[in-house]
């Protein structure tokens, strides 16, 4: 095996290992996109369980996925990023298979829990390894492509699993899922980079989390707080303020269609202005937008004033993820990358389940509108976190060692 920097990486190997990251994402996201249209009937109606226990069930991943990103970072420092997308991404596969079984409440609280550990190992696994390959200059629109993917799986996972539900019942859509996770394991086989020779050095110290990733996991946090808040409760907030309930174009359901596409077209842009500006005032303009965003959404009473809240929103999120994850990147040594990006990924999962919990109490106490403006309120603490946050420029980082395969892509690390 021959030893490589980043930057000495020829340009179409980088852009392979990329590529093939993305690839397998989206299909791990396909994957984990498509129990959301179809779970609920198959526990509601198919097993005849109730509300409380598909909440439960739905819960369960997310919260799994939060306890393990950190640690399956740091797993990924020591043993290499190959390893835990393999096994991420055939866990993922494999949590679908399992509802292959007896149509029970067990095995469908099983294969959550497995779709979170998967999730949190993949996820976590492919972010550092986009990190390492890329180029430091162009680091930032890597992570941003590779975030393009969770979107894109989400919108297209309900679409496909309700089809293969209508068509071949809920076996035709456990089988396809877990066969697209086991073909994003095929696919991470051949990905021609295979770790940072770093963690061969560091194999033996203890796992750790680097506390260099804690501010921008803060900010990251409390600027989605609101996210969560409206992801909530945003139907019945804007359905109460006048706007029309339904899916279709003026509808409630359709604001959110905006903020996914929005997020999608603007990812690779947000990237772009991380890698040249910075990733400080991309993140300051993100967490702008974000805030801005809460207080359209809060007065919004017409699908008009709701929807240019909502592309905002898109907007702000487009910024935000490259900018502060990119932050991440620069801060930790390459040793503790993944560590960092787990810590990261798990601020957003937090963000999102304080939400509705929060925001739920906000909505009781007061009102949802209310719940919105203060979203703002928390968001803008971030902007002092951001501001105050050393960020190294480029030249200042670390050499960053990669390991290359010499002949076949797919050799093993």
């Amino acid at each position: 095996m021959t030893h490589a920097t980043a930057t000495e990486l020829p340009a179409k190997v980088q852009r392979r290992a990329i590529w093939l990251l993305v690839a397998a994402s989206t299909l791990c996201y396909l994957s984990i996109g498509s129990y959301v249209a179809v779970l609920p009937g198959y526990v509601l109606d198919h097993i005849g369980s109730t509300t409380t226990a598909l909440g439960i069930a739905m819960g369960a991943t997310a919260a799994v996925a939060v306890a393990l990103r950190p640690f399956s970072g740091a797993l990924g420092d020591q043993y290499g990023r190959r390893p835990l997308a393999l096994v991420g991404a055939a866990v993922i596969g494999g949590a679908a298979a399992v509802l292959l079984g007896p149509g029970v409440l067990a095995l469908v609280l099983v294969a959550r829990v497995l779709l979170g550990a998967g999730d949190a190992l993949f996820t976590t696994a492919a972010m550092a390894w986009v990190a390492d390959v890329a180029h430091p200059a162009r680091r930032g629109r890597a992570m941003a492509t590779l975030g393009m993917s969770f979107w894109l799986g989400f919108a297209l996972g309900p679409q496909w699993s309700t089809f293969a539900r209508d068509h071949g019942g809920y076996e035709a859509v456990w089988i396809a899922a877990a066969l697209t996770g086991l073909l994003a394991a095929v696919l991470v086989r051949f990905v021609p980079i295979a770790a940072p020779p770093a963690h061969r050095e560091t194999s033996a110290r203890p796992a750790r989390l680097p506390r260099a990733a804690l501010l921008p996991a803060l900010a990251m946090l409390l600027t989605c707080y609101g996210n969560g808040v409206f992801e909530a409760f945003g139907i019945v907030h804007l359905t109460d303020q006048g706007v029309a309930d339904g899916a279709g174009i003026g509808g409630a359901a359709s604001v959110f269609t905006i903020v996914a596409v929005t997020t999608f077209i603007g990812r690779f842009a947000g990237g772009v202005l991380s890698d040249r500006l910075g990733p400080r005032p991309v993140a300051m303009a993100g967490i702008l937008f974000c805030g801005g965003s809460y207080t359209v959404l809060a007065a919004a009473s017409s699908f008009g004033a709701a929807a240019c809240g909502a592309a905002l929103l898109g907007i702000g999120l487009a910024l935000l993820y490259p900018a502060l994850a990119l932050s991440v990147t620069r801060r930790v040594p390459p040793a503790e990358r993944g560590a960092g990006l787990g810590v990261f990924l798990a601020a957003m999962d937090v963000a999102f389940g304080l939400g509705p919990v929060i925001g739920g109490l906000v909505v009781t106490a007061s009102s949802s509108s209310f719940a919105l403006w203060s979203a703002t309120a928390v968001a803008m603490l971030a902007l002092p976190l951001v501001f105050a946050t050393h960020v190294p420029a480029v030249e200042e980082e670390h050499g960053e060692g990669l390991e290359l395969a010499e002949e076949s892509p797919g050799a093993p690390v």
